[in-house]
């Protein structure tokens, strides 16, 4: 099957995969890779360079740094388990090995970890996931996606730095739905999926300066257009 034809200005080239971050036919992959504006990812340099075959990113259960059955009931934790594959949940230090990847005990760095929120199945039947984000308070422009587990570590001060130096805030993200705004009748206007997360972005560049820029027009990320 040939692959889909994608502009140099729709893709982010020349990235090199970290530890543990792609999967390539059942095995962890490493080296570089592209990332298409849809949310894709791709061997090789750019779409010229390489075989190009479609990478595979890790679970978000090994994706998260932090995941713990801390207040969980025994029916969601059954629930949990079932729908990632069987692996067991962290409790911290504990140390988890799957084949050919190693979970390490979950922990903070000394500022902010970078987080890459990857929407499950059942996001997409909600039609929304909540993304999380930091940065230091006197900073203007570099903001910082985390986990929901570290945005609340922060709130509770049980990270390993001084969060009052830091702000954070969460925003609605819309996966599903029109792509963008739509008129179904005179008095039926389905809302888009761009336009919904350019305005609540927007609205909080106000109190959150930076995160329009961090965002990078890319209000379609994780979108799957149902309409």
């Amino acid at each position: 099957m040939s692959l889909r034809y994608y502009p140099t200005s729709k893709i982010k080239a020349n990235k090199t995969a970290k530890e543990n971050e792609f999967l390539l036919g059942g095995s962890v992959y490493s080296g570089k890779y592209y990332e298409t504006f849809d949310g894709k990812f791709f061997t090789g340099a750019n779409p010229i360079i390489g075989t190009n075959k479609q990478l595979q990113r890790i679970t978000p259960y090994i994706n998260s740094p932090y995941i713990t059955d801390t207040g969980m009931s025994r029916q969601m934790r059954k629930d949990f388990v079932s729908k990632n594959n069987n692996r067991p949940i962290l409790n911290p230090p504990e140390e988890v090995s799957i084949p050919g990847i190693t979970i390490p005990p979950p922990t903070f760095k000394g500022e902010p970890t970078s987080y890459f929120p990857v929407p499950l199945p059942e996001d997409y039947t909600k039609g929304s996931i909540t993304r999380y984000f930091a940065k230091r308070i006197n900073s203007k422009g570099y903001v910082t996606e985390i986990s929901e587990q570290e945005y609340i570590a922060i709130q509770n001060g049980k990270v390993p730095y001084d969060v009052s130096n830091y702000l954070t805030i969460k925003i609605f993200w819309k996966i599903t739905g029109p792509l963008n705004q739509k008129r179904v009748s005179q008095y039926d206007i389905r809302a888009g999926i761009i336009d919904t997360n350019k305005r609540l972005v927007e609205t909080a560049e106000k109190t959150f300066l930076g995160i329009v820029a961090y965002i990078g027009g890319q209000y379609d990320k994780f979108a799957k257009p149902t309409e």
